[in-house]
């Protein structure tokens, strides 16, 4: 076929194809035929969101979750060492206003120590407890505090203080396979640390999240404008915007904005869900780490 032969059919057949009504994709896993799922978490709770991340989450749409420490609420942070240490904490009337405005929370333990299997009852399953009554709302999800390190002691103490899921911060992108006890966090924080110094992408795992019908669940503190408080644990406000408008312009349609417990509520009672879940979690296949494997041999 001659070249202007084959460009005036393939022209034509790709205007006819332009013109052609296509069928509509079919319906996602998730709540009313969503793809895929974003959620964004801060720990702690610093009344400072309420000046810098809340009225983002108003201009696009995004319901916010917070981890809180239960016996700080409505007090300065009082975590010596901690970079957040002293920042006013939000109190009960701030919180239960977020909550109407579709926010929701989960405890990050009493004092924010190290979870242990010493500790666990006080930290993980009494906490839930002293929260409740704190903010007079139900806490149903546990968010490890500190590092990882705290989470083979709450797989032990979280069922027995009543939650129905564990908040990590492994960094790996959700599915509706994913146990309850082991959801990922993803941080998206300004620089990491060393050895590897990466900066901030908002773009980061979306792409996956959509290509996997999975559920991103963001994990960072307290963004302000200009520079983060602690590069390796926050971003900005100027990159959380940006963070924003990524999954605006990757989700459209199809990502459902929602707060983890509304997700957690979704996953818990969908069928196929539950069936994808029949198999809990082993550390063998979720770390590879040795170290973290040996805390998690202390469970058993």
């Amino acid at each position: 076929m001659k070249r202007r032969t084959f460009l005036s059919v393939a022209g034509a057949a790709g205007l006819a194809s332009a013109a052609t009504p296509t069928a509509s994709a079919a319906p996602g896993p998730w709540k009313d035929g969503k793809r895929w799922v974003y959620s964004i978490t801060y720990d702690e709770g610093a009344q400072d969101l309420l000046k810098h991340a809340v009225p983002l989450h108003r201009s696009y749409g995004v319901p916010g979750h917070v981890a809180l420490v239960s016996s700080q609420i409505g007090v300065p942070r009082n975590v010596p060492g901690s970079t957040y240490h002293g920042m006013m904490i939000l109190n009960r009337e701030e919180i239960q206003g977020l909550a109407r405005e579709g926010w929701g929370f989960s405890c990050h333990s009493m004092t924010h120590v190290s979870t242990s299997f010493e500790n666990g009852q006080v930290e993980v399953a009494d906490a839930r407890k002293t929260l409740e009554d704190a903010i007079g709302l139900p806490i149903t999800v546990f968010t490890v505090p500190g590092s990882n390190a705290g989470h083979p002691a709450s797989l032990h103490f979280a069922p027995l203080g009543g939650y129905s899921a564990i908040m990590t911060i492994y960094d790996w992108t959700n599915t509706r396979e994913t146990d309850l006890l082991w959801l990922g966090r993803c941080p998206i924080h300004s620089e990491y640390p060393a050895p590897f110094y990466s900066k901030f992408d908002p773009y980061k795992r979306l792409q996956q999240a959509k290509a996997e019908s999975g559920w991103i669940i963001d994990y960072c503190h307290c963004p302000i404008p200009g520079t983060a408080l602690h590069p390796a644990k926050d971003c900005t406000s100027e990159e959380l915007e940006a963070r924003f408008k990524a999954v605006k312009e990757i989700g459209g349609d199809e990502v459902w904005l929602a707060e983890p417990n509304e997700v957690v509520a979704f996953l818990l009672e969908d069928a196929e869900s539950k069936r994808l879940r029949v198999h809990p979690a082993v550390p063998e296949a979720m770390v590879l780490n040795e170290e973290m494997r040996a805390l998690y041999k202390q469970r058993r």
